[in-house]
């Protein structure tokens, strides 16, 4: 039984640093960006809508980006399969890839440790999740 905990612990710890690597391959404003999705998808106030769905009107509020640099920035997300997004024009939903599905997760531990999301998702650092 410890070597199945250790192992998931393991796949855990690989998949969190694999998000990582692709955040790292962005810009910190991209990085930025994923953080209000994450949060919009999964705590935002619109709805009805599906769980793990971010729209960009609610995106666009919490964050404060202009229209142009926002859908700049979520193509940049969409490059290194951050996030997918389907739909037309106004009605687009944004979801979390399932390369990137760990960072519910992730945001749910900074929540519960009173952890700020930049500081793992921007600052690429994870050991305040580990206090």
């Amino acid at each position: 039984m410890g070597s199945r905990l250790n192992s998931s612990m393991s796949g855990s710890i690989d998949a969190n640093q694999a998000l990582l690597d692709r955040l790292r391959a962005v810009p910190n404003e991209a990085r930025n960006l994923f953080c209000v999705v994450v949060r919009q998808a999964y705590h935002g106030p619109m709805h009805p809508k599906s769980p793990g769905v971010a729209t960009p009107p609610e995106i666009l509020e919490a964050c404060g980006l202009d229209v142009g640099e926002f859908y700049s920035l979520l193509k940049l997300l969409e490059g290194v399969r951050l996030v997918d997004v389907s739909g037309d024009y106004p009605f687009e939903e944004i979801r979390l890839t399932a390369e990137a599905s760990v960072a519910q997760g992730i945001a749910e531990r900074c929540l519960e440790k009173g952890a700020p999301l930049q500081e793992v998702f921007v600052g690429l650092d994870l050991s305040l999740l580990r206090q």
